[in-house]
């Protein structure tokens, strides 16, 4: 729990569509403090119920039906409580009061049988150990990184996550998401979620983070912990609370606390904490700066509508920083929230496979629209990230909030995967980044740039262009792809493409001039205007099946046009006729609306 300070705060009712959008917030009646992430459930009569969580401030939004629907709150510590729509017509916060249960005949147990808590986690961890159903489900992430509290890095992501109750997460794709950086110290977190992919919960492991409890035998946790029943004065009446810490001085084992039912043995909460931990590969996203750990904070909390599934990771990361230019004190805090399980999204299809770096590069490949984020936003932004969003909005830049990347970022944020943009292939600046000169030399004869091929073909057969291309094998690669999405929307199925192009795979073997950048841009805007008469065909296409097979012809056309261009202009050094199909294309972009 955390002080909440908010100088306005609002209750609406908002009708759309038949649905009641409830705002509020979630505090604790003893101590008048807001509690994050509590479970907020709809109980209404068509039984379509609902559920979210509360955002790190204690607010929550959640959409019912009708005005008769109910809301059950729960979170670990409080009771339970029930209210009625209406509450919120004169009121703006809800409080919960904490459980009051005694635990001492336990506690006493505990201290007569010295090996009664030993026994009781190994049993309880043993269990787990063997709870390998995987669970498919929907996935938000929210991270914020920060030094000297200045906001340094803002990062939200919807996923596509497999876990397990044994594993942890077991598998991590990028639905869509969107980054906000700051442009004079521009640093990059998101291999955090690589760390909690890596993170297993119960079982052997040679995880990247240190160890704990779960993953040793019972042999080894009393050779390496200190375990003991704690006091539970806010746990339910068959929860107990056990903590254990290394019974040496080191970085490779966590200390922390598991909360859980005594009879049925249902883990609630794990809390673990290190300081100076040992991390294995842990390095920085860039070769030039240099990370070291300086604590570790890990919170997993199970679903209290079904504590068989995993319903968040708080993830707190603290580091030494060292780059050329300075050193400081980082702290980057995770929030993984799982939702929707076994109703996970459509994911991306590509009509090129594509190796992603990193997901910095995925979030600018992937859609933005803010239909798909306003349908699915989770909870309401917190304080500190709406402080994030202005800041960066006046002291670095934004992707993917509702705006367009300008060419200007490029710069800065060095991806290897660049969307279609109008002014993105205006300067070589924009475009060195990754893509490389062919070490191999041409042995194309240098031209006269006004001269033509030979032939008075003005349409070029499959076999012509196959042969030409077959020809030139080896001396240019430039490598384009669509990108196919889909999101729901009252309940109808929207779909969003986008042309990219794969600096990183991408090559030609000539330098640097004005023809060859012209003769790039051509290239990406045939694709495009490929792209932009695919738009209008999927408008009446109801299933992510056909339109993926739509996708994919349209690609096929794009890549013919794109092959007789080449023929035609001599892979861009004819430049009269090069001239000729820029203004072509261009004409045909301007006639089709974006």
């Amino acid at each position: 729990m955390k002080k909440f300070i908010l100088i306005t705060a609002l209750l609406a009712f908002n009708y759309s569509f038949s649905q009641i959008t409830i705002e509020g917030f979630i505090f604790d009646k003893a101590t008048n403090e807001s509690l994050p992430f509590a479970t907020i459930q709809t109980i209404s009569t068509s039984n379509r119920n609902y559920y979210t969580i509360s955002n790190e401030d204690g607010k929550f939004e959640i959409n019912v039906k009708s005005t008769t629907d109910s809301l059950l709150v729960r979170t670990i510590g409080f009771k339970t409580k029930k209210v009625s729509i209406s509450y919120f017509k004169s009121n703006k916060k809800l409080y919960l009061s904490p459980n009051t249960y005694n635990l001492n005949t336990v506690l006493i147990v505990a201290k007569k049988d010295k090996n009664y808590v030993y026994n009781l986690l190994s049993r309880l961890l043993k269990k787990y150990a063997k709870k390998k159903h995987i669970t498919d489900s929907k996935a938000f992430l929210t991270l914020t990184s920060s030094a000297r509290e200045i906001p340094i890095e803002i990062i939200e992501g919807f996923y596509n996550s497999k876990q397990s109750l044994s594993k942890g997460i077991v598998d991590f794709k990028l639905k869509g998401g969107r980054f906000g950086q700051k442009a004079s110290f521009p640093f990059y977190s998101l291999n955090n979620t690589d760390i909690l992919k890596d993170f297993q919960l119960f079982g052997k492991s040679s995880n990247i983070l240190p160890l704990h409890p779960g993953n040793l035998s019972s042999g080894a946790i009393k050779w390496k912990y200190k375990v003991k029943m704690d006091s539970c004065k806010n746990c339910n009446a068959q929860d107990v609370s056990i903590s254990f810490n290394p019974k040496r001085a080191g970085n490779r084992f966590f200390s922390g606390t598991i909360i859980f039912n005594k009879e049925t043995l249902t883990i609630k909460k794990i809390q673990l904490a290190i300081t100076d931990p040992k991390i294995k590969n842990f390095t920085s996203i860039s070769n030039d700066d240099s990370v070291t750990p300086k604590s570790v904070k890990i919170h997993i909390n199970f679903n209290p509508i079904d504590y068989k599934k995993i319903q968040s990771i708080d993830f707190e990361l603290t580091m030494y920083y060292k780059s050329a230019e300075s050193f400081e004190i980082i702290t980057s805090n995770s929030f993984l929230y799982f939702y929707d399980y076994n109703k996970p999204f459509e994911e991306p299809y590509f009509t090129d496979n594509i190796n992603f770096r990193n997901d910095y590069d995925k979030i600018m490949a992937l859609q933005s629209s803010d239909d798909f984020w306003n349908s699915n936003y989770q909870f309401p932004k917190s304080f500190k990230e709406e402080k994030a969003i202005n800041y960066f909005k006046n002291n670095g830049y934004l992707i993917n909030y509702g705006n367009n990347t300008p060419a200007s970022y490029l710069s800065l944020i060095k991806p290897s995967i660049l969307p279609w943009r109008k002014d993105r292939l205006q300067d070589w600046k924009n475009i060195k980044v990754s893509i490389n000169k062919s070490d191999k030399m041409s042995s194309i004869k240098q031209r006269d740039p006004s001269g033509e091929l030979k032939g008075d073909k003005v349409f070029y057969s499959y076999g012509d262009m196959k042969r030409y291309m077959t020809n030139q094998k080896g001396k240019e690669q430039f490598k384009f792809s669509y990108v196919l999405d889909s999101y729901l929307k009252n309940g109808k199925i929207q779909f969003v493409t986008q042309t990219l192009f794969n600096r990183a795979t991408s090559f030609y073997p000539y330098n640097r001039t004005q023809n060859k950048l012209i003769y790039i841009g051509v290239i990406f805007d045939i694709y495009e205007v490929f792209n932009r008469e695919l738009e209008y065909q999927l408008a009446g296409i109801t299933n992510f099946e056909a339109a993926k097979v739509a996708c994919d012809k349209k690609f096929e056309e794009a890549t013919t046009l794109v092959n007789q261009m080449k023929i035609e202009t001599e892979l861009g050094l004819n430049s009269r006729k090069l001239e000729r199909w820029s203004e072509r294309i261009k004409l045909k972009l301007n006639s089709i609306t974006e």
